[in-house]
């Protein structure tokens, strides 16, 4: 009879403990939904229309959290769709913290269209201007990076010869490639 209070209150301790654990995890887990910030992007000069052809994924979720940081009311993202006041308001965002130069000039960027999958990811399609193709580019992809110290911007360019991988971090956000 007394082994077996010892026993049930070990259990129930235990079943205290355990539970207690569980539950910080679950806190800790959900209060940082996750550690590490990333963004990706495809590029490639089209010379059908002498444009840069550009895809850009982000989560859906890390954008509305920095933009409404910023003090930009938009609605979800969900809803700008076929919104030509809140994609001109996203693609302002969008052109800062991802620019092209050629010969130290900005190449204009315009956002043609967005498209959101049920993981909350988002592609922003852009285009930029007409123009003749450069031997060099240099590319800041800095998106998000003030808003997520630990932000990772990845960048496909494909080229005839095959594809290139840049990777762009908060202390590397522009590099230079050759075309």
């Amino acid at each position: 009879m007394f082994i077996q209070k010892i026993l049930s209150k070990l259990a129930s301790s235990m079943a205290l403990k355990l539970t207690l654990i569980s539950t910080v995890f679950m806190f800790t887990f959900h209060a940082s939904a996750h550690e590490f910030y990333f963004s990706f992007a495809e590029m490639q000069y089209n010379p059908q229309t002498e444009q840069f052809e550009i895809s850009l994924e982000v989560t859906g979720h890390d954008l509305e959290d920095y933009l409404k940081d910023k003090g930009i009311a938009i609605p979800r993202l969900e809803d700008c769709i076929g919104n030509p006041i809140y994609l001109n308001t996203i693609e302002q965002e969008l052109t800062k913290g991802f620019q092209l130069f050629v010969q130290n000039s900005t190449l204009a960027l315009d956002l043609i269209g967005m498209k959101i999958n049920d993981n909350d990811q988002v592609v922003f399609f852009l285009t930029s201007r007409k123009m003749k193709q450069p031997k060099s580019m240099t590319i800041k992809y800095d998106l998000l990076m003030n808003f997520f110290p630990l932000q990772q911007n990845k960048l496909t360019f494909f080229k005839p010869e095959g594809k290139q991988f840049v990777t762009f971090l908060n202390t590397r956000s522009k590099r230079t490639i050759e075309l």
